[in-house]
């Protein structure tokens, strides 16, 4: 059987639930409060694939499904990684709130209790995302080698429109699969300075960069945890997505993976390498010139609004 795993994580805080509201780090520095204005993710679905997602005071209006493909018999994470990735995407309350707290959510579990489990049923959770039309299927998972049963379902959800975000891997070398497939986002982690965290894997399959180190987000019994991994900058990326799509949707306009890529392409924040690397992809996720990103239609054709361009 072919093996897919959580990439290995450090956990470095528990925490019980907060009674006043907050944001992490990743969330403030980047100015993702601001954005709320104009969306927090609303028409926008994800699919978490993972190890589940807890029952949380902070997730629970937002978790609209729960389904098992894994080989585990309980129906929700018990090991806190899928209840800390959905806290990233769309916890709505508490000490950490997501980054799209009006996103809905899948919770697609894939992993059991050892954070093992097979690409078969990842394919599964895959293929049933594609057939819901999910905007957004999010993975913080990997193995070192490609399932093509998996990459069969990947490309299906590429070419129905889904964004796959994937997590590079976290042992500082090659990118993982499913990152490492062309149809995906691929994204590397950093810290609070935006350097790249060491243990983040690198390679030409990585997309973009974005908060990976001490995150803190929701957690089992109601509690919270503080995490460094990309498991954590791949949800990131995810909600920042959610928050581009719903904005795009309110404008009428159609988002793929094509453009999306675009996007990101144009509104990084460049880092390492000028250009594309194998360390930081495009660059920093830029959240604010994200939002600000469109292609407009004309009467004369199409016009490609990119932001700061100069006429020439």
């Amino acid at each position: 059987m072919s093996i897919v795993s959580l990439p290995p994580y450090r956990v470095s805080a528990l925490q019980v639930a907060a009674k006043s509201d907050g944001v992490d780090w990743g969330v403030s520095s980047y100015g993702i409060p601001s954005l709320w204005q104009r969306t927090e993710g609303e028409g926008v679905t994800i699919a978490v694939v993972d190890s589940g997602v807890a029952k949380h005071w902070a997730l629970d209006e937002n978790v609209v499904d729960y389904r098992n493909f894994s080989d585990d018999s309980d129906l929700y994470d018990t090991l806190g990684h899928g209840t800390h990735v959905a806290g990233i995407i769309a916890a709505t309350r508490g000490n950490a709130r997501g980054i799209a707290p009006r996103a809905k959510l899948h919770s697609l579990k894939v992993l059991g209790h050892s954070g093992m489990g097979s690409n078969s049923s990842v394919a599964d959770a895959v293929e049933y995302a594609t057939g819901i039309k999910c905007d957004i299927i999010s993975m913080s998972l990997g193995s070192s080698k490609p399932d093509e049963r998996l990459h069969a379902a990947i490309q299906a959800a590429y070419t129905a429109g889904i964004i796959v975000v994937c997590a590079a891997g976290n042992d500082g070398g090659a990118v993982n699969f499913p990152a490492a497939f062309k149809e995906t986002i691929g994204v590397g982690a950093v810290d609070k300075s935006g350097l790249a965290c060491e243990f983040s894997s690198r390679g030409k399959e990585i997309v973009v960069a974005a908060p990976g180190s001490d995150i803190t987000s929701t957690w089992l019994a109601n509690g919270y945890a503080t995490i460094s991994g990309t498991s954590m900058a791949a949800p990131f990326v995810t909600g920042v997505l959610a928050l581009y799509i719903s904005n795009a949707k309110q404008g009428k306009r159609v988002i793929t993976h094509s453009t999306v890529s675009a996007a990101l392409a144009e509104t990084c924040k460049d880092a390492g390498t000028a250009g594309i690397d194998d360390v930081y992809g495009w660059g920093l996720i830029d959240p604010h010139k994200l939002l600000n990103y469109e292609i407009k239609a004309s009467s004369a054709g199409v016009t490609i609004f990119i932001p700061n361009a100069k006429v020439l």
